[in-house]
């Protein structure tokens, strides 16, 4: 028990340190792109566009490089950039050769580089024959939510601790059931009967019916037997009510001929109160004391 314990306990750690290692991995990662190759044609515009993550002000890193061609006349090279809000920021300025390189925060939208590059008599419309410029550009994507992604990181890390669990305790319990005597007995007395019903062996269809045919046989004495004693014991208590009831009769029977024959003398003429009955009590004893009388 302890040994899976602490094996589990190291899945859970091998698991929070991969999937955090894994996104600390991602956050060195950034998007590049070459907007000026060196020796290709030179533009005044180029435009591109800061992803929107949540809103968020994505880091931008510039690398700027200008080299003056043998015999060329002196140029004079500026790189402005403006971002989404039409803010502009002067980057790069200079009559010489020269590089700049930098970090510059940015808002998610369309954004453009402006590269406008003049000599004395004002700006020069073939700036390739006179300068070669290299122009990169570094977006760091993750680092604007690397908290984000540190937290989701831990709870998919136990998500998957959950779930892993969840499934083994199913594969367990399916495991016990399957290994439960009376489940595989179950089992066993099913795929018998299967086969026997779809078309088994004829002495294992014929042990089967001679099985059920002794079965109901037996079923039936036993009933047979419980009604026939059943039967017995009504008839003996109908016996002995009715003699009881005989019995009873020829006591009543008994007492009506002690009382002998009545008359009706005392129900007719006036009616004569008698003081002593004033409450129902006192007529229930009076009732009582002629009985006992009688």
């Amino acid at each position: 028990m302890t040994e899976k314990k602490d094996r589990s306990v190291a899945t859970a750690i091998i698991t929070f340190v991969l999937l955090n290692l894994i996104w600390t991995g991602a956050l060195q990662a950034t998007a590049d792109q070459q907007l000026i190759a060196p020796g290709s044609d030179i533009v005044q515009d180029y435009p591109f566009t800061i992803p929107d993550l949540h809103g968020r002000d994505i880091p931008l890193h510039v690398m700027f490089t200008v080299e003056t061609l043998e015999g060329a006349a002196n140029t004079d090279v500026v790189l402005v950039l403006e971002d989404s809000n039409g803010e502009r920021t002067t980057l790069y300025t200079s009559s010489s050769e020269g590089s700049e390189e930098r970090w510059i925060t940015m808002p998610p939208g369309s954004s453009m580089f402006i590269l406008i590059v003049s000599n004395s008599t004002g700006q020069i419309s073939l700036p390739k024959q006179h300068v070669v410029i290299d122009l990169e550009t570094e977006m760091d994507l993750y680092g604007p939510i690397q908290m984000e992604g540190y937290i989701a990181a831990n709870i998919l890390a136990l998500t998957l601790l959950i779930s892993d669990r969840a499934i083994r305790s199913l594969f367990k319990s399916r495991q016990r059931k399957r290994s439960n005597p009376m489940m595989r007995k179950l089992r066993e007395d099913w795929k018998a009967t299967e086969k026997a019903l779809s078309g088994g062996d004829a002495v294992d269809v014929e042990d089967l019916t001679s099985s059920l045919a002794a079965s109901a046989q037996t079923s039936s004495i036993g009933k047979r037997r419980a009604w026939s004693i059943e039967a017995e014991d009504v008839d003996e208590s109908e016996h002995e009510k009715g003699d009881q009831d005989i019995e009873d009769a020829d006591a009543i029977a008994d007492e009506l001929d002690a009382l002998g024959e009545g008359d009706e003398s005392r129900l007719q003429g006036k009616a004569e109160i008698d003081e002593d009955l004033k409450t129902v009590s006192d007529l229930w004893d009076r009732m009582n004391d002629d009985t006992k009388r009688r």
